[in-house]
């Protein structure tokens, strides 16, 4: 009776500490605000250097990804989440005091791989819930460290530049000080599944995944690529547009502008996604849809109001801001309704799986982009997005129909 309720309680503490924790590991913070203008101005980079470390990272990634679903399932949760972290602050080390292209290149080996072992984060939360028979307060929970994230990189931002202006490496600093908090974290999340860890592994199911898992999979292989892929590509094609009216120097300020509004747009989109899933459910996979077509659409329209700059700029805006608004809610819900749809020892591999098949399919739309550019301008690649999204868009219909079928045949249970 003792031990059960100091497991409790450090599973209580565990989750009173994993949003934040998730919120301020989801990525090297600080350096992703200044990243080309580091590697640029500081490492000397050039843009062919840069985008080959980005190219590696990311097909390093996804050929380890299975050996490290290997290493999660050997060395269990709370281990595979302190060495995400590590290889977090080892990544900003080397890509901060690495005077040597192979020591970056190191660094953004380190970094992308490294969130296949944290985020197993988000397992450890729907564990714990689950014993504390909360499971349904994971997307809150999740939520919550999404708008955690989000006010930091909005807030670092608007300061990193200037303290880029200041000193070159006052923000790589400041990364380097949030990767070792972030280490130091890991070692106070606890993992209650952790203690049948051994019978689980020893009893290893082979069962297959649930067709709503295989498309939950699916789902978020497309159309999170898409959103992923389209916001760099739209924040080049607002650049571009800006440099149609405006000066190097007005058009570096406008688009910062904007970028700070998306950041914005961002918060507030974590804000609101609690009380548009409490109304919607598991239709918000629809919706998401929806709106990444109209984001791109009004794009478009936007690019093409000639006689209004203010109109053009605006209407480009508020498209790019929603692109941005519901990124975060939709990694949150493919995750939660993938963990549901999941046995407890599939749940490693099936949040493992989730991120092979989105770095697989964005690694394609990427080299696809990169062809077509070299033929057709970024306006019909944005076409080419929206029609990918139309595509999604069928995939999330049948996914909801699915989910909506099992749960009226439960009910009917």
């Amino acid at each position: 009776m003792e031990g059960e309720k100091l497991k409790r309680r450090k599973v209580m503490v565990s989750n009173s500490i994993l949003p934040y924790f998730i919120g301020i590991s989801g990525d090297l913070m600080f350096f992703i605000a200044i990243s080309t203008l580091f590697l640029t101005v500081v490492k000397g980079l050039t843009a062919a250097e840069i985008s080959l470390l980005s190219t590696i990272s990311n097909l390093s990634c996804i050929l380890l990804q299975i050996p490290a679903l290997k290493i999660i399932q050997k060395i269990g949760n709370e281990k595979s989440i302190r060495l995400g972290t590590f290889m977090l602050l080892c990544s900003s080390l080397l890509i901060t005091f690495g005077n040597q292209y192979w020591m970056i290149l190191i660094g953004y080996i380190l970094y992308q791989p490294s969130f296949i072992f944290k985020k197993m984060d988000h397992v450890v939360l729907k564990s714990n819930l689950n014993y504390l028979k909360k499971g349904n307060d994971y997307i809150k929970i999740a939520n919550k460290s999404n708008i955690i994230y989000s006010v930091i990189t909005m807030l670092i931002a608007l300061i990193a530049g200037n303290m880029f202006a200041k000193n070159h490496y006052t923000a790589m600093y400041f990364c380097i000080g949030i990767c070792v908090i972030n280490v130091l974290l890991s070692f106070c999340i606890f993992d209650v599944s952790e203690e049948k860890e051994e019978i689980v592994r020893k009893q290893q199911s082979k069962t297959k995944f649930s067709k709503i898992a295989i498309m939950t999979i699916l789902s978020f292989a497309l159309l999170y690529p898409i959103i992923n892929v389209g916001q760099g590509n739209v924040t080049l094609f607002i650049q571009y547009n800006l440099q149609d009216y405006f000066d190097i120097g007005q058009t570096a300020m406008y688009l910062s502008f904007i970028i700070v509004t998306s950041r914005i747009a961002r918060v507030l989109g974590n804000l609101l996604f609690k009380k548009i899933y409490t109304q919607l459910r598991d239709k918000v996979s629809i919706l998401f849809a929806i709106v990444t077509i109209f984001s791109f659409m009004i794009i478009l329209l936007g690019s093409c109001f000639d006689t209004s700059t203010i109109l053009k700029f605006l209407f480009m805006t508020i498209g790019f801001d929603l692109i941005l608004a519901i990124r975060d809610s939709f990694d949150n819900y493919s995750n939660d309704l993938i963990l549901k749809n999941s046995t407890k020892d599939q749940q490693q591999k099936a949040i493992s799986y989730l991120q092979l098949a989105r770095r697989i399919v964005a690694t394609t739309i990427n080299l696809a982009i990169s062809m077509l550019l070299l033929k057709i301008d970024l306006f019909y690649i944005i076409i080419c997005l929206i029609i990918l999204t139309v595509a999604s868009l069928g995939v999330n219909i049948k996914l909801y129909k699915m989910v909506k079928e099992k749960e009226e045949s439960c009910c009917e249970y």
